[in-house]
């Protein structure tokens, strides 16, 4: 997108090293170095700071307006075509009109509601209990991205842009409930007794250093039809995302550059409704391979981590182990790396 340098000036983190354990015990250790990431490593951002970057940079567009704190309450149609959304904002309500509009507005999307855009869930629901506390030195000397398997449940941790730690624990749908009755030391002693000795006692001694937790309810889906006369959703308003490998951005990175790469070239010229209507579904058949293909992976994890079955057990217990083998590492590398680059090219062509 070109916007590579902006990364560099705003508050990210970029971990030196990966290690996996399974019940506690590390079961490998590696330097995440650049022949695997090449001149991308894998990078925590500020994305209050990063979305603050982007839309500084939309700035010296002439056509480009950006306006905070205005909630789209729904749509506008004429002769049965989306030509304009209804808006609130704290001047009062107003409607504005255009040629296309287009659905950002995530999982809970007004645009894809209001389209009546039905969906199909594809992976296993789960929960993921997110919440950031003070890191401790081992994570910061050099900077760490901890993964923990154990007992059909998984937690992963890094340092943040801030600073401080951020943890995800992953667990069974519903499950949270039970540790929502429970008090913090209840639900951070069950943390402690999945990870490693030195996390396992940061744990106990911060406790009360946690920041408040956030319930992250996931689920893994997306639109079976994309866009409607007049109407298109991009990103999470298309497709909900499982956080395993952290695609949600990327994804919707992706979806936006082929989305200019298809519109631009029409809105440059004199629209017609059927040259809109015909770009919009030419985005959603480019983009949806990538989608199968990313969704499915991310599906793998949770499905072996936090299923019920005995197959499941057996995977449990197998694949840490069978991980600490630089040739299976090296055959899982393919789907490390679909995570990392996507699947197949996308380029800004405009």
């Amino acid at each position: 997108m070109g916007l590579t340098d902006l990364v560099a000036r705003i508050p990210h983190s970029s971990p030196a090293t990966f290690e996996l354990y399974a019940n506690g015990n590390r079961v490998f250790h590696l330097r995440m170095n650049s022949q695997f990431f090449g001149r991308h490593p894998l990078t925590a951002l500020s994305q209050p700071a990063f979305l603050e970057a982007v839309v500084n940079a939309t700035r010296p567009f002439p056509c480009f307006r950006f306006e905070l704190g205005a909630t789209v309450t729904g749509l506008v149609r004429t002769n049965g075509r989306v030509s304009g959304v209804n808006v609130r904002t704290q001047a009062g309500t107003r409607m504005l009109q255009g040629n296309l509009v287009i659905g950002t507005d995530g999982r809970h999307s007004v645009v894809r509601q209001a389209c009546r855009l039905d969906s199909e869930k594809h992976g296993l629901d789960f929960d993921v209990i997110w919440f950031k506390m003070p890191a401790p030195d081992f994570f910061l000397n050099p900077t760490a991205f901890r993964g923990y398997v154990g007992r059909t449940q998984l937690l992963l941790a890094y340092p943040a842009s801030d600073g401080f730690l951020q943890v995800a624990w992953l667990i069974r749908k519903n499950s949270y409930t039970d540790f929502r009755r429970q008090n913090v030391s209840t639900w951070v002693e069950e943390m402690a007794q999945h990870v490693s000795p030195d996390l396992s006692a940061h744990f106990r001694s911060h406790q009360q250093a946690i920041g408040r937790p956030i319930l992250l309810s996931v689920i893994s889906d997306r639109v079976t039809k994309w866009s409607t006369r007049g109407a298109l959703v991009i990103g999470d308003a298309a497709h909900t995302m499982s956080p395993v490998g952290g695609q949600g951005i990327n994804i919707a990175l992706r979806d936006t550059i082929v989305t200019a790469n298809h519109l631009v070239p029409v809105l440059r010229s004199t629209p017609s409704h059927h040259r809109i209507d015909t770009a919009t579904r030419a985005i959603a058949l480019e983009r949806t391979a990538e989608l199968v293909r990313i969704q499915r992976v991310q599906a793998i994890p949770p499905r072996v981590l936090l299923g019920r079955s005995m197959l499941s057990g057996v995977a449990r217990a197998t694949m840490p182990k069978l991980l600490k083998f630089s040739a299976i590492r090296a055959m899982a590398s393919p789907l490390v790396r679909t995570f990392l680059f996507g699947h197949g090219k996308v380029q800004l062509r405009i």
